[in-house]
Formats: C-alpha cells, structure tokens, sequence
C-alpha cells in the first residue's frame, strides 16, 4: 500500500485520504493502512481504476444545497442554465419540509469514528474517548448548528397572551438578556416575527433560497413552551410609599402612573417577571412607543442580584429611567427581600485565602519581571509544551526540604502570542511537605508571563498591550483586531485584560512622577480636575469611618493590595469570590504622589468631611458644588445634552440653549433635579485630581469617590514634602481659603492670602489699567532667604494661588484680579496654563474602556498609563534640549540630581549659588563654545533680570555675555526655523534676526516685536520710551 495519496480537494477540510474499497475518508496514513488491513483484509493493493485526485460521492452530495441524483456523480461541470441565481418553481422543488429538513436546521456530520474496544477516535480530531460519549463530541465539537427538539431548545415563557408575545433565551448557555419573539395565530392579524435583526435577516436569506418556511431558533423553540408568566397588578399606594421612602421623586412617581393607564388602555400587561434562574432577574415592561431597543411594544429590564445594578436598554449606565422605576415597583410589591442589604459572603476559607496570599507574596518577592525587558527574552520562540516550576526545593522552610513530585495541573492551557494561539500545552505545579506552600510556573526569562496556568501570554503580546493601551486603544480591540488577524479564536476579552494586569502588576516599574526639568520639586503647578474620568460607586455604599479618622491614608498600604488583588486574581474566578479585592471607602483610598516629592508614606484624604456639614461659614460658601458652578460646566455643553436633561426633568424642551439652561436653573432648587444635572456633569465618582508641572508632567493623581472641591487639591498639596511657589487653578480664593482655614497655625499661601500684591483699591485699579506689574525674579534666579519654610530650588517662602487663562474673568470677587498670571513677567507669555487640559484631551480617548472598569481596575491603569505618558514625555524633553544644542548622544549618560533634576553625568554637581549672569565679570581664560540652550538662556534672556551694566555702556566695547548671545543668535550654521524670542502670539526665529544682523531689509514685524520688548524693558525700570524714526 504505499501507493496511497493524499487527497486536498474540498470533501474535507483538511487533507485526507479516501479508502479504495468503500466510502471511509481519514486524515492521517497511518490510520488509513489500519482500516484497510481491518476492514478489508483480503485486498493486497488498492484498484487501479480509482483517482485519488476525484472528490468522493458522499461528501460531495453531503454537502449541496440540492443534492443531485445519484448518476450526477462525475466532475463534469453543470450546463450554465443550472447555475442561475433564480430559485426554480415550487414544482421542480425536490426538497420539501414533509420530506427531509433543510441544512440550516440540521447539518450533516461526515466521517466514521475507529473504534477500539471500550474506546473510539474521533476521525475529525484524532481524540480518543469512551464510545459512548462519541456523538456528543462529535454534536458539540464538530456540528455547526444543533437542531431544535424537544430536548435541546431554547427556554422561553409567555409574557402576553393577548398579543402572542414570548420572553426567549437568546443563547443556549451562559446568561444573557432574553429576547421578545411574536407568534400570534389567531384573530385577523397573524403576526410571526423575533426582535433580532439577525434572525430578520436569517427569515430574509431563507427566503430567497425558496425556504420560506424556515424560522429561527427563537420562534421554533416556542413550540415547546408551556409555561406562561404571573402578571399582578401594581397598586398605587405601594408607588406612594416607595416615594416617601426616597425610592424616587414626585415626577418619577407620576411617570410610573402615566405608563401603568396606558398599558390598562393597550390592554396589554405593564411588568411581567421573566425568571430563567441564576443570580439575574429580568422584567418585560411595557413600552407604548417603538425605538430602535423596543420593536414588540415591550423593552427587557435586567436586575443583578448579586451586584444590586439594574440595567435597561434605553438608559445610559448607572442612571435610571421609566423602565427600571416600573421594575422596582414591581419588585417592592412583589418581592420585597430583594431590595435588603446583605453582607457577601466568601467562598474560600481561610486556610485556601492564606495559601493564596504566601503564593502572592511569593510571585511578588521573587518573581519580579525587570523593566525594561531584554529584547532577546521578548523575541524569545516558544518551542516547548510542558511548563514545570523551577523549584525543586522549599524556599521559605528551614533546611530547604525537597518539593513533592510535579502535578499536572492541566494538559488544554494555551499560549496567546503576536502569531496566534497555541493550544494543548500542560502546566504543572509543586508542593512543600510541610508548610504546603506551593510552587508553579512563572518565568520571564522563557519569554512567557503565566497567569492563571491555563492562559499564558508571550511577552511581545503583553508589550504590544502596553503600547495599544498608552495611545488609547483597549485590549478588547487589539483582541478582536489580533482575532480577524490570525483567524482563530482567543480568550475572553477580560480575562487577558486581567492577565494584563497581572503582567503589570508583577512588573517591577518605580512611579517617580517627576519631571526632569523641575526636579521632585516643582515652583510652578498647575491643577485641574478630569470630570469625565469616573469608575462605577454608589456613593450611599460608602461606610462613614470611626469618628477618630483624621484623614491619614498609609500610600503604600494601599497600593501594595491594589496590586496584590491583580495578582491574586488568577486564583479566583470572578472578582465576588476574591477576599483579597479593593473596594472604595474612606478609610483604605489614597492617592499617587512621588516618593520623593510626598512628605511621608502617609497622605491625606479627607473626603469623609464632604459630607458633614462645616462649621466654618468662610469654607462652607467655597469648598461645595454651588449651583453657580453647575451652571457654569452645563453652559458649556452641547446644546442635544441640555436638551436630554430637560427631557429627563420633566421640563420643556423647547427654545434657545440658553432658554433651557435657564428653566434647569430655576428648576435645580429641588433636590433631584439637582441630582440629576450633577451626575450628568460629574458621572459616577467624582472624577481624578491631578497636579502637573509647565512641562506637562504630572506629579499627583487622586482618584475622587466624591464630588470635586478645593478640599482634594488641599490633601494633595499638604502632603508634599515642598508647597510650590506658584499654584494656577480654576477656582483659586476657593483653594486659598480651604487651605489656609486647614492650618491656621501656619498659613500655607502667603503673602495676602496668595494674591500678587496687597488687594488695595489702587491696586486693584491698576491692575484693571494694565499698569499693574509684579515680578517673581527667584522664579529663574534662585535666592537664598534661609527660611524654613522657603523652596529647595527657588529659595523663596512666597506661595501664590493664580487663576488659569480661561476662569480668570469667571471670579466674582473684584480682588480676584490681583491673581492672574498676565501680572507676573516671568510667567506671561511662557506658561501654558491648558496643559492640564491638553493632558485631559489625550485621557479623554481612554474614557470609553477606563470608565467601563472596576474601581480598583480603573485606578491601576490609570496609574500605569500615567506612568508612560511621564516617561515619554520626559525621553521627549531631554531629546529636544539636547538636539538644539546638537549633543544628542549625550542622552544616554543623563542623570538626576540630589533635587530630581537632569544633569550631564560627565559634568560636576551643579552650583547651589545663582548669581546675576548680566552683572558677571569678565574671566580672564578661554570661553567655553555655547552649545546647548538650556535654562541658562531663559536666566540671561527674562527682561525682569536684565539690571544696568556698565560694562555695555562704554562705546568701545561690549559684555563678554552680550558677545556670547549675538554670536549665538546669528550663527548662520545653526537651524535658522529655531525660535530666539516670543513676544506674545510673535515668535521670532533666527531667519528674522538674520535680516537685523547681516545688512539685508528688515521686516517690519520683526522690527514692531523687538520695540515692544525695548518698550517694556523701559516699563520694568520705571522709564518711559519714545522711538523717533527717519
């Protein structure tokens, strides 16, 4: 028999070979000699008549939609009358329902199992298994569709007589929302028709082909249903108590009763309970107008008992609408005990928690995946299928004792990579005799992140995450993408996202935030709040602490079991069984702050005082959410969002936006408008608190469990080790009154209670004139004023909270003036004070899967995030500085000071003294080239340092410093786009002052920008300027 050959044409999906004596097709050779020897003994060699090349009869009957006559078993092609799309006539049809099912019901299943005594071969997939269990694999692994019958249909239960209406599971397994399918065969308007737009187009497709008979899964399983559901009616007075019990609002209350009248008029039932069991409850509820969620008059409310969410699909998550009150209506009557609150309850004991928690902390100690990873490990092949841990020895007992022998702990793990899957791979694990530790596999130098034993993730797939996360891009839709890719089908969306985590959790990554320029120190911040950033809380869930909580949160406590829970995750299955899971509450809720920029290890979080009402009248009117401020966020959306909310507060919907804000306005006296306007505006939780430097790097991050106030940025800024110089926020007196009130003993934002200048009226005047200059000269110039209290990098003790650009005209109190940035000539003009919401324009792109996380989730890959987001922009600062001085292989021997800042390792510790680099004398040795601009030009160059100098006055010579800057400038050999002064919206480049400096015509915009920086020069020494030309 070695004349076999191997057959690759379509009877099967992969290649085969076809016995010569009968209809039997297998896969592999081997097996085929096996049959032939078996099954036809007496043959000595296959007939020469057979082509191993033609397709069998049987397959290619098997699987035509209209199976030919059995003489119509050649290759010969059918005439070209016979390949029309147009269906033949009902007569010629020989198909018919009477006779046999149609394929989309019921698939064939070809080949012919071995059997071998007890066991048999799947002839698919070559498994060996009992015979008995044969045809349910060959159902379940190798049927594309099951049939309906009897036994095998989807459940389903009547939720309106009447009209023929059924609540139908939409899958078989797993939950998921049932679905409404119609079949009414009565009366005189027969209606059969599912909800589902694919089953629509299944009904269309069948059509088509002349099988209009066919139906669905969803309308066939209804053959089978015999259960109809209980239908109660809703008393009023229940609906009344359950407004005096807080439940809802009067205008809610009235909703309900409109809906309840007009279902009586419909004749149709209002809420049905739909009950298919399992921790998930669902509602039909009765819905009089149709939308694109509602096509059967009847919408699917979901309530979880388990997590006490309800979900409906006209409503956006986490808010309420008509659907989920009716439902709750229904629940209160009918089945109270649902709405009690219970503790959870843990599946594992407390021997199983403590096993977890020594492997955790075991993985955490000694299994540290470096960062950043060799780039030989992360190209690493993986050619191996059995992973054993590499102990062989007890690691925490004395005497180190031999490990137990190797436990397999499955054989169907799989390895998700860039190339695809691979499947079938046994994992094993070991145990210590005696303190029954146990071992698994977990090493990164195989080029291999193990997560739970049964998913494994290549290190190139857990980088390529990492940088599809940090430019936006969630790991559900690199999935998908990777899916459509390579073809095959992966894992489940969440539990890579969770292996993902896992992976970064084990990373050893050191969170600086700090930035190279500003050091851990930084004079100048700026601070926003990112309301659309916001995790699923139900704010009542939060547990008042112990009256002796002061606020006091240990950071590194509480991020050390933030990753403790990633990495505890791949022992339990879902988040509920995990005792080791972090839930928001006061007491355990800190915020990120550098090591070296925080003052300890222990922050301050006081949110609980939120919600107690304080005794400082002062505080009180700046520290809450007023309704001034509501209005003001709502005044700047769109014009569909306000008119959604007007609709949602029972208010008319019609006229300007203005008009609409205006009736929100008058309307938000009442508590649940309020509410409702709120949780439009802020979203779940109260959003992220961020501190950054001019650079636009951030330094703090606190993640709100309740609204925003002054209070949040006050917890951050009294945990740092130093107060900045100047702070910029949009609700500066706010911040300044609430921080100096928090410690009165020591006023943190001096002089004039963080203004500029003493709030007189003819300061205030000139201000409003435009005369009012107030310069800030440590900002560039350190000093040394030898306080306790003053900064390490501008040595001043002077702490000012300014308005940004853009809420600077918002402040109500006319000394707010004395607070803007344009005062100051240091930082008017170079500081951008909408980095914080250029920042927020790159997070906003994550909301769509941040938002959609667990709270401890969210904050983690925040973090993470975060974390990139600094490194790279720092990599990016430096690469700039030192490109414009052409020295960029000098980036790699880059380090950092005793104060955080970069410095050229080649070069000395920098100078603590900062001396006036214009009064400078001359050094009488060899001037060093300029080659980078750096901070020392920002020095020599800010008009607020420039003071008289003699050594510039004499006519036949110049300052050594004044040489250095103009050689600089018109050095024809450096980049001529580089940008030498920006006055205001001007900027000049070195191809502008080429035309001062080289004899060619001048431009008139450069002239009119370099007059305006001699007139203000005059302005600073008190002098007045006056140009004459000729």
């Amino acid at each position: 028999m070695k004349n076999l050959s191997r057959c690759r044409m379509p009877c099967r999906p992969s290649g085969h070979y076809h016995c010569p004596y009968c209809e039997q097709t297998i896969i592999r050779r081997v097996d085929m000699q096996k049959h032939i020897k078996g099954q036809h003994p007496g043959a000595s060699s296959p007939p020469s008549a057979y082509d191993p090349t033609s397709a069998p009869p049987l397959a290619s009957t098997a699987r035509s939609l209209t199976p030919p006559p059995p003489s119509a078993r050649s290759l010969t092609p059918p005439p070209p009358s016979a390949r029309s799309l147009t269906p033949p006539p009902p007569s010629a049809r020989s198909l018919t329902p009477a006779s046999q099912d149609h394929i989309y019901a019921r698939p064939s299943i070809p080949g012919v199992a071995e059997v071998y005594g007890k066991l048999a071969k799947c002839p698919h997939c070559n498994r060996s298994m009992l015979k008995k269990n044969l045809d349910v694999h060959m159902l379940r692994k190798h049927a594309n569709i099951s049939d309906i019958t009897q036994a095998s249909h989807l459940r389903s239960i009547c939720v309106d007589e009447n009209s023929g209406i059924f609540a139908v599971r939409r899958t078989s397994h797993g939950f998921s929302i049932p679905i409404h399918a119609q079949r009414k065969t009565w009366g005189n308007a027969h209606m059969v028709r599912c909800e589902l737009k694919d089953c629509f187009e299944f009904q269309l497709l069948a059509q088509r082909s002349g099988l209009s008979h066919s139906l669905c899964a969803h309308l066939r399983s209804l053959d089978y249903c015999g259960e109809t559901a209980n239908q109660s009616f809703l008393r009023e007075d229940v609906l009344t108590e359950m407004t005096s019990l807080k439940f809802f609002g009067e205008a809610r209350r009235a909703v309900c009763l409109r809906r309840q009248k007009a279902a009586r008029e419909a004749n149709v039932p209002l809420c049905v309970p739909v009950d298919f069991g399992g921790s998930q409850v669902c509602f039909s509820v009765h819905e009089p107008s149709p939308h694109s969620f509602c096509h059967m008059g009847r919408v699917m409310v979901t309530y979880n008992k388990g997590k006490n969410s309800w979900h409906c699909p006209c409503a956006k998550p986490r808010m309420s609408c008509a659907h989920i009150n009716i439902s709750k209506w229904h629940v209160f009557q009918n089945d109270p005990e649902l709405f009690k609150s219970t503790e959870k309850i843990k599946c594992s004991s407390p021997e199983d928690t403590m096993a977890v928690r020594r492997t955790v902390q075991y993985i955490q100690e000694q299994k540290k995946i470096p960062q950043p990873l060799p780039k030989e490990v992360v190209m690493t092949k993986v050619d191996c299928d059995q992973f054993f841990p590499i102990e062989t020895k007890c690691q925490l007992c004395a005497g180190h004792p031999t490990l137990d022998d190797a436990v397999l702990i499955t054989n169907k793990a799989c390895i998700v990579g860039m190339m695809g899957l691979f499947d079938n791979i046994s994992t094993y694990s070991r145990q210590c005799p005696l303190c029954k530790m146990l071992y698994r596999y977990q090493e990164w130098t195989d080029g291999l992140h193990n997560f739970n034993d049964h998913l494994l993730l290549s290190l190139e797939l857990c980088l390529f995450l990492r940088e599809n996360v940090c430019n936006h891009v969630s790991v559900s839709r690199v999935v998908d993408s990777l899916e459509g890719l390579r073809g095959e089908k992966y894992p489940s969306r969440d539990t890579i996202l969770h292996a993902y985590c896992h992976f970064e959790a084990l990373t050893d990554t050191d969170y600086t935030f700090s930035c190279v320029n500003c050091g851990f120190y930084p004079p100048v911040v700026i601070m926003d709040l990112h309301r659309k950033g916001v995790f699923k809380l139900a704010v009542s869930e939060l547990k008042a602490p112990p009256e002796d909580f002061n606020g006091k949160q240990d950071i590194e406590r509480f991020w050390e079991s933030v990753h403790f829970e990633m990495l505890s995750r791949a022992f339990f299955q879902s988040s509920a069984k995990n005792p080791f899971a972090v839930q928001p509450n006061y007491q355990h809720w800190a915020p990120w702050i550098g090591s070296e920029t925080r003052r300890s290890d222990y922050v301050l979080n006081t949110e609980f005082q939120k919600v107690k009402p304080s005794t400082l009248t002062a505080e009180a009117e700046l520290s809450s959410v007023t309704e001034d401020r509501l209005i003001d966020e709502l005044a700047k959306q769109k014009v569909g969002v306000v008119r959604k909310l007007c609709k949602a507060c029972n208010i008319d919907v019609n006229g300007s936006r203005l008009d609409l804000i205006t009736r929100l306005r008058d309307n938000m006296r009442s508590r649940q408008t309020y509410d409702k306007v709120f949780h439009s505006i802020w979203g779940a939780s109260g959003g992220w608190s961020v501190i950054l430097c001019p650079h636009g790097i951030v330094y703090s991050i606190k993640f709100n469990l309740r609204a925003e106030s002054p209070r949040d940025f006050a917890d951050l800024l009294l945990s740092w080790k130093h107060l900045p110089n100047v702070c910029i926020y949009d609700f500066a007196r706010g911040l300044a009154t609430h921080t100096n009130l928090r410690v009165p003993g020591q006023v943190p934002f001096k002089p004039y209670e963080g203004r500029l200048c003493e709030p007189t009226d003819a300061n205030v005047s000139a201000a409003k004139d435009g005369k009012l200059h107030v310069s800030l000269p440590w900002l560039h110039e350190g000093v040394h004023s030898g306080e306790a209290t003053a900064h390490p990098i501008t040595g001043s003790s002077e702490h000012y909270v300014l308005y940004d650009r853009f809420h600077e005209k918002n402040a109500s109190d006319p000394k707010d003036i004395l607070r803007r940035i344009q005062l100051v000539p240091e930082l008017r003009g170079w500081l951008n004070s909408q980095v914080v919401e250029q920042f927020f324009a790159k997070m906003r792109k994550n909301n769509y899967f941040l938002n959609n996380m667990s709270p401890s989730t969210h904050v983690f890959m925040m973090r993470s995030i975060v974390h990139h987001h600094n490194t790279c922009t720092n990599t990016a600062l430096l690469e700039r500085q030192l490109s414009s001085g052409r020295q960029l292989q000098l980036l790699s021997t880059i380090t950092l000071s005793a104060l955080g800042q970069a410095v050229i390792a080649q070069q000395s510790q920098p100078k603590m003294g900062h001396e006036s680099a214009v009064e400078e004398e001359p050094v009488p040795q060899p001037k060093p080239p300029i080659t980078a601009c750096g901070q020392h030009c920002a020095v020599l160059t800010a008009l607020g340092n420039l003071r008289p100098c003699r050594a510039s006055w004499a006519t036949g010579g110049h300052h050594p410093v004044q040489e250095q800057l103009v050689s600089y400038v018109l050095d024809e050999s450096r980049p001529t786009n580089e940008i030498i002064v920006k006055d205001g919206p001007t900027c000049l480049t070195r191809e502008n002052f080429l035309t001062l400096g080289l004899n060619r015509e001048m431009d008139s915009v450069v002239g009119n920008a370099c007059l305006c920086v001699v007139k203000e020069m005059a302005q600073l020494q008190v002098c007045t300027s006056y140009f004459l030309f000729v």
